[in-house]
C-alpha cells in the first residue's frame, strides 16, 4: 500500500461517521434540496423538521453528502454552511437531482471509496483488501491491520467502531433478504451496482464481483481515468488495474475488462492507446477535463 511513510501517518481517523445509517433512497436528493434553500440548514435545530428524519439520520445525511463529494463545508462570518462542490455537486444537482441514473450511483460509489478522510474503512476495503471471497471476520481483521499500519505509533482507534463500519459496508452493497425490520429493509441503492454479494455456497461468506461489461457507462470509466491521469496527460494500464483509487480497485475490474473499456473509448475517439515497448499507455485527447466528461454524459442522455 502506498503512502506509508512517517510523514503520511494518520493522527486520527473518522469511524462510524454515518451513525450506523447507510445512504437510503431519496436522502441525498432531499439533503441537497435543503442545502439549496438554506446552506445553514444542517447547523440549525430545524434540520430534523426540514428533512423529516430523526437526529441521527440528520447526522448520517450530512456525513454522506460530504463523503460523496457532493458538498463541502465553508465557514462564513463564524457560521458553518454547506455548499455544492463546483466540479461535482453542482453538476449532479443540475442534471440528475433525484439520483435516478445508475451512472451517478457508480460515481458516488467511487467518491466514497476513494475518500480516506471520511470513509477510511470503505477506502481500505476496496483499495487494499485483496481477498475475493471472505467472511466478515476476515474483512475486519485485514482492515484493522491495515489501519494500524496507517496510524502514528502513539495513536489508536476504536475496534468496535471499525467493526460497525465493516458491517455497514456489507449492508450497503449486499441485499439482506433475511432482515424483517422495515426500517432497515428500505434498501441501499448501492446494491444495484453488483460489486459485492453473498456466496451461494456459504451464507457466511461474501464475494467481490465486477459489474457486467456495459453496466458502467464508458464515460464513467473515462471520468475516473482522467481524475487519475499523470502530468503528461496519460495513465498506464498497470496503474488502472492496480493503483489505489483507480478503476481496477474501485470497480473490481480485471485487466481484460479494462482493456475492453479502453478499446471502446479509443473507437469513440476519446483516447489513444500505445503498446510501444510494452508500456501499455493510455493518452487522453483534446485536453479533456473530468468535469466536462460529466456534462457530456448528462447532456447526451438528455438528448436521447
Amino acid at each position: 500500500m502506498e503512502n506509508k511513510s512517517e510523514d503520511n501517518k494518520l493522527k486520527k481517523v473518522r469511524l462510524k461517521g454515518n451513525a450506523s445509517f447507510n445512504i437510503r433512497e431519496g436522502w441525498l436528493s432531499k439533503g441537497m434540496r435543503a442545502i439549496k434553500d438554506d446552506p445553514l440548514v444542517f447547523s440549525k435545530n430545524k434540520a430534523m423538521q426540514v428533512l423529516g428524519v430523526g437526529s441521527k439520520m440528520v447526522t448520517a445525511i450530512k456525513f454522506w453528502l460530504k463523503a460523496t463529494g457532493l458538498v463541502e463545508e465553508e465557514i462564513s462570518k463564524g457560521k458553518h454552511k454547506l455548499v455544492f462542490t463546483k466540479d461535482f455537486g453542482d453538476i449532479i444537482f443540475q442534471y440528475d437531482p433525484y439520483f435516478e441514473d445508475i451512472f451517478t450511483l457508480f460515481l458516488l460509489h467511487s467518491k466514497i471509496v476513494s475518500n480516506k478522510e471520511f470513509a477510511i474503512a470503505w477506502y481500505l476495503f476496496f483499495n487494499v483488501f485483496e481477498a475475493k471471497s471472505f467472511t466478515k471476520e476476515d474483512m475486519y481483521l485485514v482492515i484493522s491491520n491495515e489501519l494500524h499500519k496507517l496510524m502514528e505509533m502513539d495513536c489508536s482507534f476504536s475496534e468496535s467502531l471499525l467493526k460497525d463500519d465493516c458491517a455497514s459496508i456489507i449492508k450497503m452493497y449486499v441485499n439482506d433478504e433475511t432482515n424483517e425490520d422495515p426500517e432497515e429493509n428500505l434498501g441501499s441503492p448501492f446494491v444495484a451496482l453488483n460489486l459485492l454479494h453473498r456466496s451461494q455456497n456459504n451464507k457466511n461468506e461474501f464475494e467481490k464481483s465486477a459489474p457486467k461489461f456495459g453496466d458502467i457507462d464508458n464515460l464513467a470509466v473515462l471520468y475516473l481515468m482522467l481524475i487519475n491521469k499523470t502530468s503528461n496527460n496519460s495513465v498506464s494500464i498497470d496503474d488502472l488495474v492496480n493503483k489505489e483509487n483507480n478503476i481496477g480497485r474501485l470497480f473490481n475490474f480485471s485487466r481484460p475488462m479494462i482493456n475492453e473499456y479502453i478499446d471502446q473509448l479509443r473507437l469513440k475517439g476519446y483516447i489513444d492507446f500505445n503498446r510501444t515497448a510494452g508500456l501499455d499507455m493510455v493518452y487522453f485527447k483534446y485536453n479533456q477535463s473530468a468535469e466536462h466528461i460529466l456534462i457530456d454524459y448528462y447532456t447526451q442522455e438528455a438528448n436521447l
